[in-house]
Parts: structure tokens; sequence; C-alpha cells
């Protein structure tokens, strides 16, 4: 038979070294805390292998390393055997971390076909900033594309 011994002098004795309560988590309304946003996507009338993507970001400063990276992925619907898809990653001198909101027009090369205009892709961006709170970020939506 087990017996369980309740020690309220121990509880209130550690809660008495603290001084006060446990800080709560930051709160995740945080100006400054890690995030992107996806804008338009319009393809390059000369290049229409090229996509340029609209990216709205912001990450607290860190001295770790960072990155920016943008994929964008559109099936054929005429032909589902083809897919356009396509990535850029920016180099990590290129992310401006210092807190503020950023605009970047990041191009995407597909690497198989050229980009159909109006029809649906989908769009993947994700910003990281190793030792910031939160340390990345992500978001995707689903986009027609246009031309400029």
């Amino acid at each position: 038979m087990q017996r369980w011994i309740i020690l309220p002098v121990l509880t209130s004795a550690l809660t008495g070294l603290t001084g006060a309560a446990i800080p709560a988590r930051a709160d995740d309304s945080d100006p400054t805390a890690t995030s992107v946003t996806l804008g338009a996507a319009v393809i390059d009338p000369k290049l229409p292998g090229r996509v340029r993507v609209q990216v709205d970001y912001v990450c607290s400063v860190a001295d770790e390393a960072r990155s920016l990276t943008v994929s964008v992925e559109q099936k054929d619907p005429e032909d589902t055997s083809s897919i356009a898809f396509g990535s850029n990653r920016t180099a990590e001198a290129d992310v401006i971390c210092d807190g503020t909101p950023q605009q970047r027009q990041i191009v995407v090369q597909s690497k198989t076909t050229n980009w159909l205009p109006g029809v649906d892709a989908v769009l993947t961006a994700t910003v990281s900033n190793i030792g910031a709170t939160p340390p990345a970020a992500a978001d995707a939506k689903r986009v027609a594309l246009t031309t400029a």
C-alpha cells in the first residue's frame, strides 16, 4: 500500500524563494515577433518562367542565422502531369532583421514549365531568425497568377 504525504511547507518555501510568480509566456501580439505575409504574385511578361511574389515580413534583432524562402507550385489544369515549380532562398545578408516591417519582391524561376496566367498556384513563404522569438514563421495561400 502506498501513502502520499503532502508537504505544504515545502511548497510555500519554494514559492518564497522566487519572490514572485513565474513569468508568463511572451505575448503573441508582440509587434517585433517574427512573421511573414504573402501578397500578390505576378508573371513577368517578358520571361513567363518567372513570377514576382510580394512578401512582407518582420523579425527582431538576433545575431543568429536567418533566411527567407519563397516557393511557388502550379498545376496545369489541362495536363495533370505538368507542374510548374520553383523556389528562391534569399541570401542571409539580404534578410534584414531589425524589428521593422520589411517588403520584398522575390523572383521565383520555374524549374519545369512556364507559369500560366489566371491559373491557381500555391505560394509558400518562410522566414527564420534563429535566436529570435519565435524563431520562424510561415505563410501559405492559393492565388491565381496574373500578368503585369
